[in-house]
């Protein structure tokens, strides 16, 4: 009975061993997979690319010439070119962050306020000078606020103050595709109101 008891108590040990030792590899596991996930976040690699002053500088003005002056893409990149390389250059025009519409549209505003132009020659403007696509000299012109019978108007009288022209010449430089652009209702307009 005696030899039960101990084999008895020797079985209790085992197990009560086998139990911390399991509950050690359990533990250890969780441990050693803490340990190296974190690790894994300590030991990543952060790689910094050093950008050259050079394209920082050239990006700046690039932003400046968008924001402040409503500069095309083709002019933007004509004036970094004046003083910054290529490889600068094609570096400020990829980071640059802008909207060519808003900027189209931006300039739009200021030719219909500022020159009193027409819808059609803000448009044509806006290809020709500026350089922006059609398509967004097409926005430009869709959006601009002006009151075009206005713009006509103080066009109109221009002609007549500084070159001294007869309301029917007046009329048709205002029409003209090669001239002033504005509609017939506009130049009609002007002509009607050119004396008030």
């Amino acid at each position: 009975m005696r030899h039960q008891k101990r084999a008895s108590s020797k079985h209790k040990q085992i197990l009560t061993l086998a139990i911390i030792g399991l509950l050690f590899l359990i533990v250890g596991s969780f441990a050693l997979l803490s340990f190296k996930s974190f690790q894994e976040k300590n030991n990543e690699v952060s790689v910094t690319i050093k950008i050259p002053k050079e394209y920082t500088q050239a990006l700046k003005h690039a932003k400046n010439y968008s924001e402040v002056m409503y500069m095309s893409k083709a002019e933007i990149s004509k004036q970094l070119k004046i003083d910054y390389s290529n490889k600068a250059t094609q570096y400020a025009l990829k980071h640059l962050k802008v909207d060519y519409n808003r900027n189209a549209l931006k300039r739009a505003q200021e030719y219909a306020e500022s020159q009193n132009m027409s819808r059609q020659a803000i448009h044509n403007q806006l290809i020709n000078k500026n350089t922006f696509s059609v398509k967004q000299a097409q926005y430009a012109a869709d959006n601009v606020q002006a009151d075009f019978n206005y713009n006509a108007l103080v066009t109109a009288r221009k002609y007549q103050r500084d070159l001294g022209l007869s309301p029917a010449k007046i009329r048709e430089i205002l029409i003209s595709d090669d001239n002033e652009s504005f509609t017939r209702e506009q130049a009609d307009y002007a002509i009607e109101h050119l004396n008030d």
